[in-house]
């Protein structure tokens, strides 16, 4: 089959008119094949532009051929997410590599053939901010669950440091089943526009000498107590205690964090969140949350929130009379926990009132006085601190 290919290839090539190639940012497109983009270079803010206008150029594109030794990871999953969207192919030709963020751009692939380096490593940013790199990593697992990726994958990445890069063996793309083929692949005249491919230097691409290098800590799961992480439901189910639901989190791909609600009232029903990330937080007395940490993170983050416990912190029959924020309800409320976690996103709210009867949602910028209302449910936002209670190391 591969010598049937490179024949008809040369036959092809030498029939074909002189080649007029263009440069478009990162990508090259080139007459030798109408039906492919090369990305030769590095994933900057504008490579995702740039490849939309190639795009344009080659609108009957079928394959992407990839030679990058990486780049910005927000990119480089845009660029991702368009070859997915369009069900294009993605090769790594014989002598060129893709490292990197160049990687998620290659899973993308509807077909995937991988005939030169592919090589992955941690996510590496400049900014140690905890919660930005937990998004990014949430953001990444997202997508290559999208794309069908091994999961072998997900751990030979997260477990190679930053300055380090982990290329797959001819055997492990086979095994792993990474590469994947099919007609198109079979069609395309890629192998010539390796000619097109700016020579690279021999090691891969290294954050800056200035940076430090993050350590591997390995997985690890961070305990909070009183904390419950709101939304972003993967979801629920019926479990016997917290160990069970980081367990059923800790099997599906999806997940990063978990939230168990341990009221022994709650006899029915499930208990057990699964969650995609922690992008809101709220309290809740009951609540016993799990997140998992990045491995080049040393400590569990601290969350500090302005808190409207259900449990301890609402009044039914009870309303705030003046202080409000707005002259007309806040829009788009039907029940007194979505005015609460109104109140709770609101930098300057600090209580809520709620009209069951006319369904009317009233954030306080104020406190005013109490009174007694029959068909009002109210709140009272306090500020509090949420530390992790545990830190369990599971690559033990």
């Amino acid at each position: 089959m591969r010598v049937l290919l490179f024949l008809l290839l040369f036959i092809a090539a030498s029939v074909l008119p002189a080649v007029a190639d263009e440069r478009i940012g990162a990508f090259i497109v080139s007459d030798q094949s109408q039906s492919a983009i090369l990305l030769d270079g590095e994933i900057g803010v504008g490579t995702p532009l740039e490849f939309r206008r190639a795009l344009a150029l080659r609108p009957d594109a079928k394959v992407v051929v990839l030679s990058s030794d990486g780049g910005l990871v927000a990119s480089a999953l845009l660029i991702a997410d368009d070859i997915h969207t369009k069900g294009l192919s993605t090769v790594i030709p014989e002598g060129a590599r893709c490292y990197s963020a160049c990687a998620f751009i290659f899973f993308a692939g509807k077909e995937r053939l991988a005939e030169g380096e592919l090589g992955v490593h941690q996510m590496w940013s400049e900014t140690p901010d905890p919660s930005g790199v937990q998004s990014s990593v949430s953001d990444i697992l997202e997508v290559l669950t999208r794309f069908d990726t091994p999961t072998e994958v997900f751990t030979r990445m997260f477990r190679t440091p930053s300055e380090e890069m982990y290329v797959f063996t001819q055997a492990e793309l086979d095994n792993l089943a990474i590469n994947r083929g099919g007609k198109a692949l079979g069609k395309t005249n890629y192998t010539a526009l390796t000619e097109l491919v700016e020579p690279r230097s021999p090691d891969p691409v290294v954050p800056p000498a200035t940076s430090t290098t993050p350590e591997d800590f390995g997985l690890r799961l961070a305990l909070y107590e009183g904390l419950d992480f709101y939304g972003q439901d993967i979801s629920s189910e019926r479990e016997a205690d917290v160990v069970a639901c980081a367990a059923a989190c800790l099997s599906d791909k999806q997940c990063l964090a978990f939230t168990f609600n341990a009221n022994p009232a709650l006899t029915r029903g499930p208990n057990c969140f699964l969650k995609s990330g922690t992008d809101r937080l709220e309290g809740y007395a009951e609540a016993l949350s799990g997140v998992f940490l990045p491995p080049n993170i040393s400590q569990a983050p601290t969350f500090r929130i302005g808190v409207i416990d259900p449990t301890v912190d609402v009044s039914p029959r009870t309303d705030y009379v003046g202080g409000d924020l707005s002259t007309s309800p806040w829009p788009g409320i039907d029940t007194p926990g979505e005015c609460r976690m109104a109140c709770v996103d609101h930098d300057q709210c600090v209580a809520f009132s709620f009209a069951s009867g006319p369904k009317q949602c009233w954030l306080k910028g104020e406190i005013g006085q109490s009174r007694s209302a029959n068909a009002v449910t109210s709140g009272v936002k306090r500020w509090m601190t949420f530390t992790a209670v545990d830190v369990l190391n599971l690559s033990e």
